[in-house]
């Protein structure tokens, strides 16, 4: 099977977008990325936890690379972290006795954290904080730009 290859000749994209592993919101993120956020190049690592991965880096390790490499080999001028609910890294959402609320606030505050630690390393890119949710019933998602 052959594709075409829609970035021939193209080394820098506009942004990275650091979202979770978790199978159940990546396609989704992708999704909306694109179509909310207009962004059509972008890096795409996951990390469980995205935004936990950022705040338990040593700044030195993979968590950072994800960064690092998307901003000084692609130039990439944004920086997108999405966090979701339900995150197993974080522990579900049992750990916040399914206070939706309460967990959407807790992932506010590590998204910020996150957001702190990399506008600390890369002072000049911007920083765009995301948070999934579960709506309707668990039947759509719902993206948060904070």
């Amino acid at each position: 099977m052959k594709i075409p290859f829609k970035f021939k000749d193209i080394h820098s994209c506009e942004a990275v977008v650091l979202c979770c592993i978790d199978f159940r919101f990546w396609r989704e993120t992708f999704e909306f990325v694109q179509k909310e956020l207009s962004l059509n190049s972008f890096d795409f690592p996951s990390l469980p936890g995205s935004a936990k991965a950022i705040n338990e880096s040593d700044g030195n390790d993979l968590a950072m690379s994800c960064i690092d490499v998307p901003v000084n080999l692609h130039h990439a001028k944004k920086i997108v972290i999405v966090n979701h609910q339900d995150c197993g890294a974080y522990g579900g959402s049992r750990q916040f006795k399914e206070d939706g609320d309460a967990e959407q606030r807790f992932h506010e505050k590590e998204l910020k954290k996150a957001k702190e630690k990399i506008l600390a390393k890369y002072p000049d890119r911007e920083v765009v904080l995301v948070y999934a949710r579960l709506v309707d019933g668990n039947e759509n998602i719902e993206f948060i730009v904070l």
